[in-house]
């Protein structure tokens, strides 16, 4: 039997010999099998690291007495790929021989879920779990079969606050718990409200053990409230101070919608004559390729503080974005603007600022304009958000017991009637074994997936042969926006949307026709004269906010 104690693990796992005191709590806990477990720790203080542990050391004592499997679940994709790559690089110093695959809607590598660790969407947990998974075809039962065997772990759990998908992960946990399968949920941000909700039915969870990682970084970022918005009917209000702040400064600014990061952007990048390397725009309206793009253009543009000599660089690097940030981007802004949002969503956007040991930072919230510029948070979220900041100045975002005492003030809560309908679509999808998966949805927008196509590249006549030209020479979801079909309703009024996108199994094709209607989960085609990689969807063209 190898040597089980922490420190050596850790070094063996993760090159370190001296383990946080919660991460230590959790290596026991999951050596007594005690789950489900709830782990709250602040951002970057190592809760995959934590999990992992002892799920490695059964590699090292060929004793798979917790499971022989772990599933991963994110939120989202754009962490899929990178918490995959982290965990790779981990499980390179256990053994060469543990697989670690990834399961979701662009790298679909897994669909089974057989692997020793799966990296996965919770989409992607969910189709398999319900058994509703066209990928497996006839083999409906393997992927419900590998989760039954596997430790379950659900981290950034904090994202999942909107009634509908946070009422079918209690649904999940209940049948996990039901079924006897070990599971985890990790976060940095969950309002009590929230814990309580998920786990208030006493007969399904008598009792869950809690961790809490209270540590501290050691570093630091102070909030300020400014006055005015900084967009207001259209209008940009980029003052002289906040220039003059910008300048020469490693700075991050976050706005709720589109459309008002779109103007930020531009009219940042002209008063400060900047160069496209020193200034990136991010949010949902790019290209998968274009996006990539961006995000990498962001990593670079925050790395490092000073010139190859040592000196301060006097360049302003700046990164303006939505929301899209708040999870799986890792740099440091120095200073960062944003506007005024819900407690847990203003707390990941201060993970992205002063992130890491020693660090100082500063924050400055502003309010949004009052006609529908809470959107797309609810209004009373952002009202009780305001209040609190104003009756509690000099909030340190990096202080846990000050955060967790801020993200409580929020009210959110699963609806009960939601939970019970999931519970029962969950059941009915797995004992039927559907293999459709409109008929089980995680969230409320039901998705569309839209291809910007050059057709003036193609010199065929008709514009479906036009269409096909293009989409053969290229990787189809490489040119891929995906939104919600209602937003594909609008852009199809407009015109923006002309095309379907059919793909036919015998040919191994795409083929195009005429639009009449937008249907959830099909591919549309949009023109590229309606899209800009530098700023996305074009201005005017879309109404969506996110």
């Amino acid at each position: 039997m190898p040597d089980n104690r922490v420190g050596n693990i850790y070094l063996k796992c993760f090159g370190f010999d001296a383990p946080r005191e919660f991460q230590e709590t959790v290596y026991g806990y999951f050596l007594d099998e005690r789950f489900p477990m709830l782990l709250k720790a602040p951002t970057g203080s190592g809760k995959t690291e934590a999990v992992l542990a002892p799920f490695f050391y059964q590699f090292l004592a060929n004793d798979f007495f917790i499971a022989p499997r772990l599933i991963y679940v994110l939120p989202m994709k754009v962490l899929v790929n990178s918490v995959a790559e982290r965990i790779r690089s981990y499980a390179a110093r256990i053994s060469p021989y543990i697989d670690v695959k990834i399961q979701h809607g662009e790298s679909p590598n897994a669909p089974f879920f057989l692997g020793d660790i799966i990296v996965t969407t919770l989409d992607q947990f969910l189709y398999a779990f319900a058994r509703s998974s066209r990928q497996v075809q006839r083999h409906v039962d393997i992927p419900a079969g590998s989760i039954a065997s596997s430790i379950v772990v659900f981290d950034e759990a904090h994202m999942y606050r909107d009634e509908m998908t946070f009422s079918m992960l209690r649904a999940i946990l209940e049948i996990l718990q039901f079924s006897s399968v070990p599971f985890v949920l990790m976060t940095a941000t969950m309002p009590r409200c929230l814990e309580r909700s998920l786990f208030e039915n006493v007969d399904v969870f008598p009792e869950v053990t809690k961790v809490t990682g209270n540590i501290s970084l050691e570093n630091e970022l102070r909030v300020r409230v400014a006055d005015n918005p900084l967009v207001e009917e259209g209008n940009v209000n980029l003052t002289d101070e906040i220039i003059r702040m910008v300048k020469g400064r490693k700075a991050l600014i976050v706005l709720n919608q589109v459309e008002r990061s779109v103007a930020v952007y531009s009219e940042l990048k002209e008063r400060l004559a900047l160069r496209e390397t020193d200034i990136v725009l991010l949010h949902s309206r790019f290209t998968r390729e274009d996006r990539q793009i961006h995000e990498s253009r962001a990593l670079s543009l925050f790395q490092g503080k000073t010139g190859p000599g040592g000196e301060r660089l006097d360049e302003s690097r700046v990164v303006v974005s939505t929301q899209v940030l708040e999870a799986g981007i890792d740099f440091s802004a120095e200073l960062l603007f944003t506007e005024l949002a819900p407690a847990d969503a203003l707390i990941q956007r201060a993970g992205r600022c002063a992130r890491y040991h020693g660090e100082k930072g500063e924050m400055i919230i502003f309010p949004v304009e009052s006609n529908r510029g809470h959107l797309p948070y609810q209004e009373k979220h952002m009202e009780i958000t305001r209040k609190w900041l104003e009756n509690n100045p000099g909030l340190n975002m990096k202080d846990f017991d000050e955060v967790c005492s801020f993200v409580d003030i929020l009210d959110y809560k699963a609806s009960d009637f939601e939970a019970s309908d999931s519970l029962f679509d969950l059941y009915e999808c797995t004992l039927y074994a559907d293999t459709r998966p409109q008929n089980i949805q995680l969230r409320k927008g039901k998705p569309v997936t839209l291809v910007v196509v050059d057709s003036s590249k193609a010199k065929a006549r008709k514009m479906e042969d036009k269409i096909k030209a293009v989409v053969e020479e290229s990787d189809i979801f490489q040119k891929a926006i995906r939104l919600d079909y209602r937003v594909g309703w609008g852009l199809f009024k407009k015109g923006v949307i002309t095309h379907e996108m059919n793909f036919d199994p015998e040919s191994g094709k795409w083929e195009p026709r005429k639009a009449r209607e937008i249907v959830p989960f099909k591919t549309y085609v949009m023109d590229a004269k309606f899209y800009d990689p530098e700023h996305g969807v074009k201005k005017n063209v879309s109404t969506f906010v996110l």
